[in-house]
């Protein structure tokens, strides 16, 4: 979307730098559809060539990167050349080009040749032709259909395509706004501000591209900066002092008594917490094969391989029974099982519906009897399917054990570790702090790749603002010369030009920095269901970012506009 709207300028630029040859055209007899079709098949094939250099690069870049990412990635990469993708690529970027480049060449196909000879800068605006509009966004809903229908998940596609073209809308409604507040606002009595809010809303004014061009990659990166500052402080903070200080896991449960002697001789004052635990496969729902399930992405995993399975007179500690009913404690009907409530739904099942398991063998038919709420984040035993007592007490199973030891200090934990494994060798133990670390080390290997990615949405953001900056030079050429004329010192149009670019760019990470925090939010807080934290540092990197991008392209774009002479543009009125 971003480059969209680049395109779009690089289009609109081309056209104004061509007024006079369009103009000669027509003054020659060229219909507009034959100067339109001439326009159009030169940005194309500009478009193809950039295509193809981008084909080029995506192509080689997995093959450089495989060199240093292989070894630190779990999975195995097999890198190739697949043609499918590079023409559903090529696919998407010929229907970006199209969205964005009709749109312009209508305008300008608008434009009247005793208009195209004016040197004004300034012109009415215009819409295009009806036929273009309507190809324009022809090509717009062609691409969202192929991106959410040729997805793997169509659902996570067309959400993101909802989000993506929202996004577009929101900032493209704040830098509207803000033109129309600065042509509101009372003239400041200093010419230079006065110069900034004129220039900002005016009808060539930057305030929409600079919204647009960077408020999206600012948005995104201020998001995944407060995300992986809530997630980190979850892990660190929160979690620890709420979760158990050691997991067991395999102990036999004929020893079970012996070891939570052993626990409370070597660690006074914990609780040792405990579950059975067997493994057990899922092979039939409501009846139906699970090789004939198709289940959606999000709970497919519970169908792939051995699960973990319990059973339990009472619901579980941080659990709650949402749908349905619990089993007596002395309950010895027909076997029933209770499954978390999300993960259920999702695999569209119901209260009474039968669900077949295979434990160590032997199948298991199992009644829906309740759906359940599980607080995981609470890192206490909890499992997605737990069975009534009489299912599987029989069975042959192991204890699944909890350490909650709120005064520990590390040589107390290293002696129940010692003392466990000297006494229980087959039992293992887990530390949670460390496999905490190890989970917060991950994340902060997936933030930063998705900050890489996000990266390259802000990059073509600053050089859509470059652009942008760029097409607007020859009226800020004609604007200097004017005020010059006039007798403004190059100073005063200089802290013009920078007030303006400040304005712009303080606004935009301040919305940029609201969207981010807002899109955060929701993500933690209704997604995730983890405390919201926003530090100063992921709010304040927007705006620095968004004001120094502004201000370096606008200050090189300003000296250039300085150093033009007046009297080469005088003459020539």
């Amino acid at each position: 979307m971003t480059g969209g709207i680049g395109v779009a300028n690089s289009v609109s630029a081309f056209i104004e730098r061509k007024r006079r040859v369009i103009a000669a055209y027509k003054a020659l007899g060229a219909s507009s559809g034959l100067i339109t079709r001439s326009f159009l098949l030169q940005v194309l094939i500009i478009a193809l060539l950039g295509i193809g250099i981008g084909l080029l690069a995506g192509t080689a870049l997995p093959f450089a990167a495989a060199g240093f990412l292989g070894s630190g990635l779990p999975i195995r990469l097999d890198i190739g050349f697949y043609p499918a993708p590079l023409l559903l690529a090529t696919a998407y970027g010929l229907l970006i080009a199209l969205i964005f480049i009709l749109w312009p060449l209508g305008r300008a196909r608008q434009i009247r040749a005793a208009e195209l000879l004016r040197e004004s800068v300034d012109g009415p605006t215009r819409w295009p032709p009806l036929s273009f509009a309507a190809g324009s966004i022809l090509s717009a809903l062609i691409l969202g259909l192929m991106a959410v229908f040729l997805s793997e998940q169509p659902r996570i596609a067309a959400i993101a395509l909802a989000a993506v073209g929202g996004t577009f809308l929101v900032f493209t409604a704040l830098g509207l706004g803000f033109r129309k507040l600065a042509r509101s606002l009372p003239r400041p009595r200093r010419p230079e501000l006065a110069l900034a809010l004129g220039n900002i809303g005016g009808p060539a004014g930057l305030a929409r591209t600079v919204t647009v061009s960077l408020g999206a990659g600012l948005t995104l990166l201020t998001a995944i900066s407060i995300t992986d500052a809530s997630m980190t402080a979850e892990l660190k903070t929160q979690l620890p002092e709420k979760a158990p200080s050691h997991f067991f896991v395999g102990i036999n449960k004929n020893d079970f008594e012996r070891f939570s002697g052993l626990i409370a001789a070597n660690a006074p004052g914990s609780e040792l917490n405990s579950a059975p635990m067997l493994r057990g496969q899922i092979v039939a729902l409501k009846g139906t094969p699970v090789s004939q399930v198709k289940a959606p992405p999000e709970a497919q995993w519970v169908l792939n391989g051995d699960r973990g399975l319990t059973f339990a007179a009472t619901p579980p500690a941080d659990s709650e029974v949402v749908e349905g009913a619990w089993w007596p404690k002395d309950y010895s009907g027909e076997p029933l099982v209770s499954f978390e409530a999300e993960l259920g739904r999702a695999l569209g099942l119901t209260i009474g519906d039968s669900v077949t398991f295979n434990v160590l063998g032997r199948n298991i038919t199992a009644k829906l009897a309740n759906f359940r709420t599980v607080e995981w984040n609470s890192l206490n035993i909890n499992f997605v399917m737990i069975f009534s007592p009489n299912t599987l007490a029989a069975a042959p199973y192991n204890m699944l054990a909890t350490l909650i030891w709120p005064n520990s200090d590390p040589a107390g934990e290293a002696q129940v570790i010692r003392a466990v494994a000297s006494d229980f060798p087959t039992v293992t133990s887990v530390r949670v702090r460390d496999a905490l670390e190890t989970v917060n080390n991950l994340l902060g290997q997936v933030f930063t790749a998705i900050r890489i990615a996000g990266s390259v949405t802000l990059l073509s953001g600053v050089l859509v603002l470059a652009g942008a900056l760029s097409t607007i030079r020859a009226r800020r050429i004609y604007e200097a010369v004017i005020l010059k004329t006039l007798g403004a010192s190059r100073r005063r149009i200089l802290f013009a030009h920078l007030a303006e670019y400040t304005i712009l760019g303080l606004a935009t990470a301040l919305a940029a920095a609201a969207a981010g925090a807002c899109v955060a939010y929701i993500l933690l807080t209704y997604v995730m269901e983890i405390s919201f934290y926003a530090p100063l540092a992921s709010l304040l990197q927007a705006a620095i970012f968004a004001t120094i991008c502004i201000l370096a392209f606008g200050l090189f774009g300003t000296l250039r506009v300085l150093n033009a002479k007046a009297a080469p543009y005088l003459r020539a009125e």
